[in-house]
Order: structure tokens, then sequence, then C-alpha cells
């Protein structure tokens, strides 16, 4: 697994990225299989392995280094950005991990980030839709609506709390996304989780 420091996402959402196949993260990120000792990418159609068993790694190569073989089904080598030499590459990684810590919340802007890492807001955009598939902006929503997700599923705050706690300026503004994105409101997949407990 990567060293601390340099993996691109908290582990966390990377489960969560992994469990909804998020084409967001493709790039991002390698997710290993240590009883298959084979490498995907997250968006892989194969069955989801526990989450025990997985492993993450920053790029293909870094899999390859510790033992793991690339799936024959969504082919890791052909993953946005999978270079390790290419500049562009480490900036969306960089920017991507920044995003997912919170750097397009409370009001700070793309061109924010893009200031503090020393390249144009343009460039950072191009950057990130060509190694991620996903602008800035979509990149931090997915990752609220992942958090968001956690929340409920594994606490019981107030729906308003896990509104403002996974980055969200409204409680308006998350049910929508989280309507638009999950087809339910937050309060409705939460009761729909419970249910599942008793079922």
């Amino acid at each position: 697994m990567s060293e601390p420091g340099s993996f691109p996402l908290p582990f966390d959402v990377c489960h969560r990225a992994v469990d909804e196949r998020d084409p967001c993260f493709d790039g991002v990120f390698f997710v290993a299989i240590v009883t298959t000792r084979i490498y995907c990418r997250p968006t892989c159609p194969s069955r989801r392995a526990n989450p025990g068993h997985r492993r993450f790694f920053g790029s293909a190569a870094e899999a390859e280094r510790a033992g793991f073989r690339a799936c024959r089904r969504c082919r890791p080598e052909l993953a946005p950005g999978s270079d390790e030499m290419d500049a562009v590459s480490r900036l969306a990684r960089v920017a991507a991990r920044r995003i997912c810590a919170g750097a397009l919340n409370g009001g700070r802007s793309v061109a924010d980030l893009a200031a503090e890492l020393g390249v144009s807001e343009r460039h950072l955009r191009r950057a990130l839709r060509r190694e991620i598939g996903a602008s800035p902006v979509e990149l931090a929503q997915a990752h609220r609506l992942l958090q968001a997700r956690r929340l409920l599923a594994d606490t019981a705050l107030p729906v308003i709390e896990i509104a403002f706690a996974s980055g969200f300026e409204s409680l308006r503004r998350f049910n929508v996304a989280f309507r638009q994105r999950y087809g339910m409101s937050p309060s409705a997949l939460r009761r729909s989780r419970g249910d599942d407990l008793h079922a």
C-alpha cells in the first residue's frame, strides 16, 4: 500500500468509490485484491471484493511492484494518467487529494486551488478532466456525496449536520444534489438502510 502521505485519497473515500464504481476516480487510484493478487481500476465491472481484502495504490506500477497483476477485464494500463512521468497526471493527483480534503469547501474556489498549486485555473481544469474525467467541482461534489452517504449510514447525526459536515453550504443544495445523484432524499436513504437492518 502507498506510503503515508503519498496516496492521493483517504481510504474510506476509495472504498466508497469502488463500491459505487465511480468514474470520477478512474486513474486516481487502483484497488488490489489480496486473495486473487489482481489489481483493478475502481470502475472495474468484476464482483466487488470484501473491503478487508482490498489494498489501494496510487499507480499501476506501484501495485505491480507489490506483486499484483493487472485485471484482464478493466485493463488498468488504459486508466487515465497511467504514465507516472506525466506532469499532468501528477498535478491531477495532487489536486484530487486536496479537493477530497476539502480544498473547495467553505467558499474556496477552483481559482484559489489553482493558485495554491502554482498553475492556471484553466490548466487545472484540463488536467483533472483529462486524467479523472471530471471537473474540480464535480470531483468535490462526488466526494461530498460519498461522505454524506457514509455519515447517513454510520451515524445518527441529523441530516442538516451531515450536510454541513460533508462540505455543503446549505441543506437545500445538499438535498437537491443527493436526490439528483441517488434518486432519493437523504432521509429516504437512511430509512431504507434501517429497513434493511430489520429485514
